[in-house]
């Protein structure tokens, strides 16, 4: 005799596998199957050196080493740490500014030339001078990152406001909405795609700023890792933080665009 719960339960298992095997996941499945084969003929038998390429197997067995050492998550804890700080602090005070630039031109004209000037400025010239300042701490660590990942989001999300048709902005203001009516409910719904897509482009950003910071000066860290990997030619742990680095940014983009969907279905 079968319960609703154990039909429940049958029922569901058609649908669990048919999300499974949809075309773009078995697609998915396939290319990362295809790279991994190559990178391994391309570790064993083209390269054979150790010293300057690292076979799938070698990296994985060296992440396995050192989680079981404790060593990757500690690495992981700080630059988790400062990443999230100086991404949340950017993403704040980002969305803030950017509104401002865009209602207000006076105050626009002061600030988007500096914003222009550091914004073009490699922040690789500018890492050593916050080290200097504020020390090898997370404090120096926490403000590279946020300006890498500021200016991309204050500059999108002026961009959005700033096309919001004005059509709906009067249609808004004929109802008697107050202006920070309208900012809540017709120019930031408007600029959410843009928010986004600058939030987007901040974690690629952001995680360069996490390299760079570790990289003039740090104790400890997935930047850290990957320098002094370097410096020893130690292949595996070099591609693991690297690997550490790109899942971070493919899962958070990924999170990023199903947000996207969410809050702004109309772009779908």
């Amino acid at each position: 005799m079968t319960t609703p719960m154990s039909g429940t339960t049958v029922a569901r298992r058609p649908y669990l596998l048919a999300g499974i095997l949809r075309p773009e996941v078995r697609r998915t499945l396939i290319s990362i199957a295809v790279v991994v084969i190559v990178w391994e003929v391309l570790a064993d038998y083209v390269i054979k050196s150790d010293l300057v390429f690292a076979s799938i197997s070698s990296i994985l067995e060296r992440a396995w080493q050192m989680a079981g050492t404790g060593k990757l998550w500690t690495n992981l804890r700080v630059s988790g740490t400062e990443f999230v700080l100086g991404y949340s602090a950017a993403a704040i005070l980002g969305v803030v500014l950017g509104i401002g630039l865009a209602l207000n031109r006076s105050f626009a004209q002061y600030v988007e030339p500096w914003m222009s000037a550091l914004y073009a400025t490699p922040m690789i010239a500018l890492a050593p001078i916050f080290i200097v300042l504020l020390g090898i701490g997370i404090y120096s660590k926490i403000t590279i990152i946020f300006i890498e990942a500021f200016f991309p989001i204050a500059v999108n999300t002026s961009l959005g406001i700033r096309s919001t048709d004005r059509d709906l902005i009067e249609a808004s203001e004929s109802f008697g909405a107050s202006r920070l009516q309208v900012i809540r409910t017709v120019l930031l719904p408007n600029s959410y795609p843009f928010i986004i897509a600058g939030m987007r482009i901040a974690v690629a950003r952001g995680l360069a700023g996490v390299l760079i910071s570790e990289i003039f000066g740090s104790e400890a860290g997935v930047g850290n890792m990957i320098w002094f990997s370097a410096e020893s030619y130690d292949m595996p742990t070099l591609f693991t933080g690297v690997f550490i680095l790109a899942g971070t940014s493919i899962f958070l983009m990924t999170t990023l665009a199903r947000f996207e969907k969410r809050v702004a279905p109309w772009r779908a």
